[in-house]
C-alpha cells in the first residue's frame, strides 16, 4: 500500500473520530439543558409540541394563560429560543398575558427578546401588556432589525409612552411593516422624522394624548405622491381645530388615505366643518371638483351629528363630478352646506346665471334624471330666462327685416300693379278715336 494511501485512510479515521466527539458534547449538552429547565416551561412545551419541532406557525397565549404565568427570566429566554428556532413561525401573540410576580414585564421580555433575535417568517406580533414600557421596546430593537417579514405589530394598551413610540418607529424604517396599533399607549409626542416605513399603510394611536405638534409630524406620512398611509386613527387624542387643519391642509392633495378616525378630539364647529369642505366644500363648482376623492370614510366628533351625515353623503360618490350633480345642482343640499359652511347663499337665480346658456339644456336634463319634477321645476324657473338667451336676437331680428322687406316689396309691386291699370284706363278713356261723334 502506498504512503499516500495511508495518510487518506488515517485522515478519514480522524475526521470520523472528530464527528462522533462533536455528537457527543451535542448529547450531553441537550441533556444538561433538559436538566435546568423547568417544570414550568416543560408545561409551556407539552402546550405546543411543535416548538420542540421547530414547527410551530402559531404561538397564541392569551387571557392569562397559566403554564405561563411562573415562567422565570430564564425561562422565557429559552422561550424565546425556541421561538427563534422555528422557522415556520407567522404569528406571535402573547395578547394580555399575565407574566407572573416577582420581575417587571420589561425585565421579562427583555429575557424573552434575548434569546429571540432573529426571524425569517414572522408577520404579526402583538404584545398588549399594560405593564411594557420603554426598556421592552429596546429590548424588541435587535429583532426588529433583522426581520424582513414583519407585517403587523400590536402594543395597545401598553405603557411605551412618547419615547417607547419614538424608538420603534426608527426601529422600523427598513421594515416592510404595513399596520402599527398604539393604542392607548400614553403617548403625547411624536418624532417621524425623513426615515420612516415606507410601507406603512395602517397606523392606529387612538386613545393617547397626541397635539397639533403630534399632527404636524404624521402629516409627513401623508405627503408626496409616494404616500402610502391608507388607514389613520387618531380617536381621543388632544388634537383640536389646529390639529385638524394641519391634516386637512396635507389631504388636498393626498390620494392615498381612504380612512380617518378624528372623533373625541375636542375640535369645535369650525374644525369639522374644515373636514366637511375637504370633500365637499360648496363655494363654487370648481372648489367641489378639487375637493379630495380618495377619502371614503372619516369620523368627526360625535355631537356633530349634522356634519357628520353630509361627510358621509359627499364620501359616498366615487368621482366630484358625482359630488356636483348631487350637491350643486340640488337647491336644498346647496343651501344646507353653504349654512354648514358659513358661505353666502346666492339665489337659484344667479346660480343658474353662471352656466353657458348653450349648456343649460343639458344641465336641466341631467336635475329632471337625477332631482325629479320639483327640483326640475326650480332649476327651469331659475334659469329661464338665461335659457331664452340662446336664441340668437339679430338673427331674428334679420329675419324678421326680410320678411317684411319682402312684404313691403310685394305691396309695392300691387301698388304699381294697380297704378299702371289706373293709367291705362285713362289714357284709353282721353284717346278723341274713342269718342263718338254728334249727328
Amino acid at each position: 500500500m502506498e504512503s499516500s494511501d495511508v495518510e487518506r485512510m488515517r485522515l478519514k479515521k480522524q475526521q470520523q473520530k472528530a464527528r462522533r466527539r462533536e455528537k457527543r458534547a451535542a448529547k450531553q449538552k441537550a441533556a444538561e439543558e433538559a436538566v435546568h429547565i423547568s417544570e414550568e416551561l416543560r408545561r409551556v412545551r407539552m402546550c405546543w409540541p411543535e416548538l420542540s419541532k421547530r414547527t410551530l406557525k402559531t404561538f397564541r397565549a392569551v387571557g392569562g394563560f397559566g403554564p405561563m404565568n411562573d415562567l422565570s427570566n430564564g425561562d422565557w429566554e429559552q422561550l424565546g429560543r425556541d421561538i427563534a428556532n422555528c422557522s415556520q413561525l407567522e404569528t406571535l401573540d402573547l395578547g394580555d398575558v399575565n407574566v407572573g410576580v416577582g420581575n417587571s414585564m420589561d425585565e421579562k421580555l427583555v429575557s424573552f427578546f434575548r434569546g429571540w433575535t432573529r426571524s425569517t417568517s414572522i408577520r404579526s406580533i402583538s404584545l398588549r401588556c399594560e405593564e411594557l414600557s420603554v426598556e421592552g421596546v429596546r429590548s424588541m430593537v435587535p429583532l426588529l432589525h433583522s426581520t424582513s417579514t414583519l407585517q403587523l405589530l400590536n402594543l395597545d394598551n401598553s405603557n411605551i409612552q412618547s419615547e417607547g413610540f419614538n424608538i420603534l418607529f426608527r426601529a422600523l424604517r427598513n421594515s416592510p411593516i404595513c399596520s402599527l396599533e398604539c393604542k392607548g399607549c400614553d403617548i403625547d409626542s411624536i418624532e417621524i422624522g425623513d426615515d420612516f416605513p415606507r410601507n406603512l399603510q395602517q397606523l392606529w394611536i387612538d386613545d393617547n394624548n397626541i397635539n397639533a405638534d403630534g399632527c404636524r409630524e404624521v402629516a409627513k406620512l401623508l405627503q408626496g405622491g409616494d404616500a402610502t398611509l391608507l388607514t389613520l386613527s387618531l380617536s381621543n387624542n388632544r388634537i383640536g381645530d389646529d390639529g385638524v387643519e394641519i391634516l386637512a391642509s396635507v389631504l388636498q392633495n393626498n390620494t392615498s388615505l381612504k380612512y380617518l378616525d378624528l372623533a373625541r378630539n375636542r375640535t369645535s364647529v369650525e374644525g369639522n366643518v374644515k373636514l366637511l369642505k375637504l370633500v365637499s366644500d360648496i363655494s363654487c363648482i370648481r372648489a367641489t371638483l378639487q375637493t379630495n376623492c380618495a377619502l371614503h370614510t372619516i369620523y368627526v366628533d360625535e355631537d356633530a351629528e349634522e356634519i357628520q351625515d353630509c361627510i358621509d353623503y359627499a364620501n359616498s360618490f366615487t368621482c366630484n363630478r358625482e359630488k356636483v350633480i348631487n350637491t350643486q345642482l340640488h337647491s336644498m343640499r346647496r343651501a344646507d352646506l353653504c349654512r354648514l359652511q358659513g358661505i353666502e347663499e346666492r339665489s337659484n337665480d344667479a346660480f343658474y346665471g353662471d352656466f353657458d346658456p348653450l349648456h343649460l339644456p343639458e344641465i336641466l336634463a341631467l336635475v329632471g334624471r337625477t332631482h325629479g319634477l320639483a327640483e326640475l321645476h326650480v332649476a327651469l324657473k331659475s334659469s329661464i330666462v338665461t335659457l331664452f338667451s340662446t336664441v340668437d336676437r339679430v338673427k331674428c331680428l334679420e329675419q324678421e327685416m326680410a320678411y317684411h322687406q319682402a312684404r313691403i316689396a310685394s305691396l309695392q309691386a300691387q301698388i304699381g300693379a294697380i297704378k299702371r291699370a289706373e293709367g291705362n284706363v285713362e289714357e284709353v278713356g282721353n284717346d278723341p278715336s274713342n269718342k263718338r261723334r254728334r249727328i
